[in-house]
């Protein structure tokens, strides 16, 4: 049996059969092409844009020709010796009115003296030819404006001390080394600006810096900085600023540097180290001084509470490089009455039924201090410290009276003539006064005396039949408490 196949019909070639249809889809498609400007790929010659410098033809100079020219004048140069100077300082008056070749300039004349810097027997002319450098005088002197910091840093890169003056220069303009670089044009990455930061410690001690700014200031250029850098300059401040830390906006310094390095204290010197103590002590006792402060001024008291709170702020003033860190308890009706005059935080002390007081809470070496700054019953409270303890006393939101008095402790009283009493008690918990500490703040002559040996002086006879009234009355009370 045969099998019959259909024969195949191809179309017509497309091209024979629809030409016309093809011919307007080509006139369509040159149509609608975008219309691209011509523009100038080529390159021109040195020799070419050299000419137009000459010929006050500045403007018909592209960008990449500028870059061609920085780059290939060096060369240049040493064939036309006698013209070099003469073609530089007109490159230069261009780029006054020229904004991408004058900070291409300035640009390459930074990396130029960084480079001089760090190898002076070589030059660097593949960066920028030296007609070019000496006529950066010419420019310099006219620059103004937005061109003055980078031609002051440009003429402090070609000094011998121009990491210390770049330091210098960053306080005054109130930027990190970095940050000044970057506000000029300039390269920040240059070598210099990694020198700068070890020279600024001493400039904001030398110069007593302790406005906002200037503290913001050193705090953003230690931030900045690496490791070993902020460490020598952490133990450089501490070293040199040993009086006023409190001293305007010095504070934020302060508890910048406790909370970065006093949990890593092995790292510093031992000079170092009794200086953090003293700042933190002097930080934290300011806090509870001027709480205690606000509390008397603002709030109507008789004149027996006032000297009561005066006698606590004066006595804790003799201790104030042992305190390690403060927290302030205050009832509401406090808080609203001082307002906006607190200048630190402090926390909310729930009523209870106790008497109306506020409460400081000291952190000492193996101890936490709780004092408390009014009332008939007021007593000043010794718990020993433990991680408990301190996530409690420190850390817990609410904390009231009545809680404080149930975490037990030891307790000293405050009635009349406890300055002598107290001392003692917490020279057996070794704690002591500030070393050198010859006579007690607050007291007279007569009893404010201090030895380290024996302490202050106790009370009269007459005067400690007194207390002891008085003491005995007080311990009832807490016992019924």
């Amino acid at each position: 049996m045969s099998i019959q196949f259909r024969e195949i019909q191809l179309p017509p070639n497309p091209t024979q059969r629809l030409p016309e249809k093809i011919k307007n889809a080509g006139n369509f498609a040159q149509k609608t092409q975008p219309k691209v400007p011509k523009v100038k790929t080529l390159l021109r010659g040195l020799a070419e844009i050299i000419a137009d410098i000459e010929g006050d033809r500045a403007d018909s100079i592209t960008a990449l020709e500028w870059t061609y020219c920085l780059w290939a004048k060096a060369k240049w140069d040493i064939k036309n010796p006698d013209r070099a100077r003469e073609i530089s300082q007109a490159i230069w008056l261009v780029a006054q009115n020229n904004v991408r070749l004058k900070q291409q300039l300035l640009w390459r004349l930074a990396l130029y003296h960084s480079h001089q810097l760090e190898n002076a027997e070589n030059s660097n002319v593949s960066v920028l030819d030296r007609s070019l450098v000496e006529c950066f005088a010419d420019f310099a002197s006219t620059a103004a404006g937005t061109d003055a910091l980078p031609v002051q840093i440009i003429k402090i890169l070609t000094r011998d001390n121009s990491d210390y003056e770049l330091a210098k220069l960053s306080w005054q303009y109130l930027k990190t080394p970095g940050e000044l670089l970057a506000k000029a044009q300039l390269p920040a990455s240059i070598p210099v600006v990694d020198r700068a930061p070890p020279h600024l410690a001493g400039i904001f001690a030398k110069n007593q810096v302790s406005d906002l700014s200037g503290v913001e200031w050193l705090l953003r250029c230690l931030k900045e900085m690496s490791p070993a850098p902020q460490l020598a300059a952490v133990e450089e401040l501490l070293v040199k600023i040993s009086s006023d830390i409190l001293k305007n906006q010095r504070p934020k310094l302060v508890e910048w540097v406790r909370d970065e390095y006093y949990p890593k204290l092995r790292l510093l010197s031992d000079a170092a180290k009794e200086s953090l103590n003293r700042w933190i002590g002097a930080l934290s006792y300011s806090y509870f001084q001027k709480t205690v402060d606000l509390v008397a001024r603002m709030l109507r008291l008789s004149d027996a509470e006032i000297k009561q709170l005066e006698e606590r702020r004066d006595f804790w003033a003799n201790y104030s490089d042992r305190l390690q860190r403060v927290r302030l308890l205050l009832p509401q009706s406090s808080v609203s009455a001082i307002g906006y005059q607190l200048q630190f935080d402090v926390d909310i002390l729930p009523e209870d039924g106790s008497e109306v007081t506020e409460v400081c809470i000291f952190q000492l070496e193996g101890y936490c201090a709780i004092e408390l700054f009014r009332g008939s019953r007021a007593e000043i409270r010794l718990i020993k410290r433990s991680k408990e303890s301190d996530r409690l006393l420190f850390v817990k939101k609410e904390l009231s009276v009545k809680r404080i008095r149930k975490l037990g402790g030891e307790v000293h009283d405050r009635v009349f003539m406890w300055q002598s009493s107290c001392e003692k008690w917490l020279k057996q918990k070794k704690i002591v006064p500030n070393e050198g500490t010859t006579s007690f703040q607050g007291m007279s002559q007569y009893y404010g005396k201090y030895d380290a040996r024996n302490g202050l002086r106790m009370p009269e006879p007459q005067e400690q039949k007194e207390r002891e009234v008085l003491l005995k009355k007080w311990q009832k009370e807490m016992e019924n408490l």
